[in-house]
């Protein structure tokens, strides 16, 4: 094992430095602050003294918009932020490209179509929907890694078969609708946004328990996201095989996407942006998961927020939000990618 390969390891384990706490503190205070303004914000304003009391209250009209209303949707923000982060920074890892996330290769898409079919079947509840979504985003992973199997390249590779692939299924998508009922149609189309609007506790509950699941699953194998970034040849001299690791890392991200996507629609930029903004702020070891984590986490719930209160008594889509901010934050990242030397 060469000084390199030393160096980066021993930094991917080490305790954060005074900067990396110093980051990780204000990302956390940032959740925080954006978490209970979501909870205080609204048609209905509560101060976030009010809220907390809420919160221990049984009864009351306060704790009814606080705790009935506002808390499932806050908290599926936060962790649903999390889930596409992480996702991202797995994808964006794996692919060793900046764009290489669920939103650019085709797997939001691609939950959507799965979406469709069942919404148009006639097989309309939340579950098959779920399912659906879930499916359709392994098909779509499944698909992709089938057309790049064997080929060099892989990071601009992939992304240029996802866009493809996404292109495809989004015309089938809109096919679909075409010829679905109207109100199938305007259904899928809403959800096609990207919406926290009425999202209740029977709709985040397990899903948000799903998504705890699989970070923590994550966490348990980050050692193979270090691997590889150091490559394959390094990483196998290291004890990993990174077939199978690249596997599961991938089943882990397509699961965290597709869960995410099944209740509230595909939602542009986080997947994207987190892990960059992250990797901006704290800059000790690869990868790292708490910091893409709380930084997913909290652009979803200032996303949210905005979608809420931009327009007075209409409450907008979140991904309208995201996508208006992913697009611009896209541009930025194929102006950079393109400067760089070959």
């Amino acid at each position: 094992m060469n000084v390199d390969t030393r160096t980066f390891l021993r930094r991917a384990r080490r305790t954060l430095d005074r900067r990396g706490r110093i980051a990780m503190g204000i990302l956390a205070a940032a959740l925080l602050v954006s978490f209970v303004a979501g909870l205080s914000i609204g048609d209905t304003v509560v101060s976030p003294i009010r809220v907390i009391q809420a919160l221990f209250e049984t009864d009351g009209g306060v704790r009814m918009v606080v705790v009935d209303w506002r808390l499932p949707r806050a908290l599926a923000a936060v962790f649903f932020g999390a889930a596409l982060a992480l996702s991202g920074t797995v994808f964006q890892t794996i692919t060793r490209n900046p764009l290489g996330s669920p939103d650019v290769i085709g797997l939001t898409t691609g939950a959507y179509t799965g979406a469709l079919i069942v919404m148009t079947s006639g097989s309309g509840s939340g579950l098959a929907v779920a399912i659906g979504a879930i499916l359709g985003g392994f098909a779509t992973a499944a698909l992709v890694a089938l057309l790049i199997a064997g080929r060099g390249a892989l990071g601009y590779r992939i992304v240029i078969v996802g866009i493809g692939v996404s292109a495809v299924l989004a015309a089938i998508n809109a096919w679909m609708l075409l010829r679905a009922r109207r109100e199938v149609a305007i259904s899928a189309a809403i959800w096609d946004a990207g919406t926290l609007n009425g999202v209740g506790w029977n709709q985040a509950l397990l899903p948000i328990l799903v998504v705890c699941v699989l970070i923590v699953v994550l966490v348990c194998v980050r050692r193979g996201l270090w691997l590889i970034e150091l490559g394959d040849d390094i990483g196998t001299s290291l004890g990993g095989r990174m077939g199978p690791t690249k596997a599961g890392l991938v089943a882990i991200a397509v699961g965290l996407t597709g869960v995410v996507t099944a209740v509230i629609g595909p939602v542009a930029f986080i997947a994207l942006a987190a892990p960059h903004l992250a990797r901006l702020i704290v800059k000790n070891g690869p990868a790292h998961l708490v910091a893409t984590g709380l930084m997913g986490a909290t652009l979803l719930s200032l996303a949210d927020i905005i979608a809420q209160n931009a327009v007075p008594k209409h409450a907008l889509p979140v991904g309208v939000v995201t996508l208006v901010l992913g697009g611009a934050y896209l541009i930025y990242l194929v102006v950079r990618t393109a400067r760089r030397p070959v």
